[in-house]
């Protein structure tokens, strides 16, 4: 076969391959769920079902839960102590929502990495004792510390809620997984759980403040008509917060658009190469776990240097532990800060 031959062919056939995997891969994203994830929250026999209709419509769209709401998924608020002194934490979101109403964690189920907790939350806990990984947290080492109360994950924590409730009282709500909406939601629960219903509401009315000033600044800058991705890098893939992640709602309430479908119901999407160069964002921001990555073999690709952000220097690395460990509302104001940075 001729040399011009193979010069037409090859590019004919790179093309292909792109338009065929971005297309599977938009098409699976549509496909991957019909069922929106519900705001409901697991807390033991509460009625899990929210009518967000009767939700309180605050502005920007965030519902929160009425009152009605709370009572409903919290039926049993006497099973939990009044002034809870000895408080295990099963999740860095419910971390911060202890510390928003003046309270302290004896026990952090923290991966054994101290450092993993953001420098808003480490410098106002005291001290704690580490329960290990959030994935498998030593039922010992809880039970060695007495708590009154555990806050665990809907998601990670279900499958043990029976252990754990019978070393202490406790309470399954949603964290991984979650959008920010929901995120407040479950800090209004952890509020009334731990009788502090009027601090909570405070902190999220002065967050809610903050947020919309941050969203107001961003009305006529340069994102306005861009369209922005958040991804986790590892040695062992890439993975795309979604639009249904607490990143990609963040993004969603301060108005900056998704590059791919908002159909997904996942929150994490395992992304190959040529799913990335499909969604092809305007700007990318990348969370690095690690100090080499896939994302770092990518880069001698012909089809990684096609990338818009690549080619306009829009790739943006961003602290991972706020992006994507640590949903609280201290992370949501320093992820819409960084996107103010970036607008600037």
């Amino acid at each position: 076969m001729s040399q011009h031959r193979l010069a037409i062919i090859i590019p004919v056939f790179v093309i292909t391959l792109i338009i065929v995997g971005g297309g599977w891969f938009i098409i699976s994203q549509k496909n991957s769920s019909s069922t929106i994830e519900t705001t409901s929250i697991n807390v033991n026999d509460a009625d899990n079902n929210v009518n967000s209709a009767t939700s309180q419509n605050l502005e920007d769209g965030i519902h929160l839960l009425t009152e009605q709401q709370i009572t409903q998924h919290v039926p049993n608020l006497d099973k939990f102590p009044q002034n809870p002194q000895r408080i295990v934490v099963m999740e860095f979101s419910f971390l911060g929502d202890i510390l928003a109403v003046g309270l302290q964690p004896v026990g952090v189920a923290d991966d054994n990495k101290p450092d993993s907790i953001i420098p808003e939350f480490s410098s106002e806990v005291n001290d704690y004792t580490s329960v290990g990984s959030r994935y498998q947290p030593s039922l010992e080492t809880i039970a060695d510390l007495k708590p009154d109360l555990i806050i665990a994950d809907e998601e990670r924590h279900t499958i043990i809620a029976d252990e754990l409730n019978h070393i202490a009282p406790t309470v399954v709500l949603k964290s991984r997984g979650e959008t920010y909406e929901e995120n407040l939601q479950s800090a209004q629960l952890v509020g009334h759980i731990v009788h502090q219903d009027e601090k909570m509401a405070q902190a999220i009315n002065q967050h809610l403040q903050t947020m919309h000033g941050y969203k107001a600044q961003l009305v006529d800058s340069k994102l306005a008509n861009q369209s922005v991705q958040f991804a986790i890098i590892s040695d062992k893939g890439m993975w795309f917060h979604g639009p249904r992640s607490y990143a990609g709602t963040v993004l969603e309430y301060l108005n900056i658009n998704s590059p791919i479908p908002k159909q997904t119901q996942e929150a994490y999407i395992p992304t190959s190469l040529e799913q990335l160069v499909a969604a092809d964002p305007d700007w990318l921001l990348i969370g690095r776990y690690n100090d080499h990555t896939v994302y770092d073999e990518w880069q001698s690709s012909p089809l990684f240097q096609q990338l818009k952000a690549v080619k306009n220097n829009h790739v943006i690395e961003v602290d991972p532990t706020y992006w994507a460990l640590n949903r609280s509302m201290q992370s949501a104001e320093h992820m819409a800060q960084d996107i103010i940075n970036i607008s600037q």
